[in-house]
């Protein structure tokens, strides 16, 4: 069987959430390899097209900013890219792998493929004057201001993730409990303190933009949509056009999960931010088990930060 006639069948048997992802990766094995025999692909050829698609997408991610007046980091292409290639290793060893699980293959000669190794990451908290001006700047342009201006304050004070704005629903906000239930990465569940005053505007603009039964989701568009990944983008793109540093940082929601979390673990400490974070140790020991973090902890790290609830 050649890579093209199996593409289909990987494809279907991929999970959902990663379709987006991976079929970019497909796509390119088959434009590479497409007439290939499965047993054919070598894993040298394999590294060399992980190579030149790092290449042509840091190259391309400069000449678009150069195009566009847009600020980078660095203008070097070999500063750009490793997310493509590391999405493509990814695809990659689970197209092969799967050619293994259904028999077609003995070995996976993606098995081997390493992903490129990730410069430094350049996050760090905001600050209370960087946070305020990104604030500002969502509430004073853009078509929809009160949105981009809740989904801030939202990310801000849950740390949540982008999963966890675009699965909200209505049955997840506790107005008694003076809390909400987040679910992210992989249907990971956590409940965390949040303020009446957060609670009862995400209650409104939902109900104002048509949500009305439980399952309805809390962001919605003015024409009561549920709210989509590309907002985040064309969102945190404004921010950029806008602001005279965060275009060069690529600031994004992930910013503000990491502005949360230091600032929660100044305040209470390490282990209180890990679970607000919903970050769960693989090991604890007996002394670790017996002084668990319990709901209220988090409610006083919350307080600390953004006053009473």
């Amino acid at each position: 069987m050649t890579v093209a006639t199996f593409a289909p069948r990987v494809r279907a048997l991929c999970p959902p959430k990663s379709r987006d992802t991976y079929g970019a990766g497909f796509d390119r094995l088959v434009d590479q390899f497409g007439p290939t025999a499965l047993e054919a692909v070598q894993t040298v050829e394999l590294a060399e097209l992980r190579d030149r698609i790092r290449r042509d997408v840091g190259e391309a991610r400069v000449r678009s900013a150069e195009l566009r007046g847009r600020q980078l980091r660095s203008y070097d292409p070999d500063a750009h890219g490793h997310g493509a290639a590391e999405n493509f290793v990814r695809s990659t060893r689970f197209f092969f792998r799967t050619a293994v699980r259904v028999g077609l293959l003995r070995a996976s000669p993606a098995a081997d493929l390493a992903a490129p190794d990730r410069p430094p990451a350049p996050e760090r908290p905001l600050t209370e004057s960087e946070l305020a001006e990104l604030r500002r700047i969502a509430g004073t342009t853009g078509q929809d201001p009160l949105l981009d201006v809740l989904l801030l304050d939202f990310l801000r004070q849950t740390a949540a993730r982008r999963e966890g704005a675009l699965n909200l629903r209505r049955a997840h906000l506790h107005h008694g409990q003076r809390a909400v239930t987040l679910t992210e990465k992989r249907g990971s569940t956590r409940t965390l303190p949040l303020g009446t005053a957060l609670l009862a505007r995400l209650d409104t603009l939902s109900r104002e933009r048509g949500g009305r039964l439980p399952q309805d989701h809390v962001f919605r568009f003015r024409d009561g949509t549920p709210l989509t990944r590309r907002r985040f983008n064309s969102l945190f793109d404004r921010l950029d056009r806008h602001s005279e540093w965060s275009e060069q940082l690529d600031v994004g929601a992930h910013w503000l999960r990491h502005t949360t979390l230091s600032d929660v673990a100044a305040v209470s400490g390490l282990r209180v931010a890990q679970d607000y974070a919903g970050h769960r140790p693989r090991r604890s020991n007996t002394i670790e088990r017996y002084t668990a973090v319990d709901f209220e902890d988090l409610v006083a790290a919350y307080e600390c930060l953004f006053g009473p609830q």
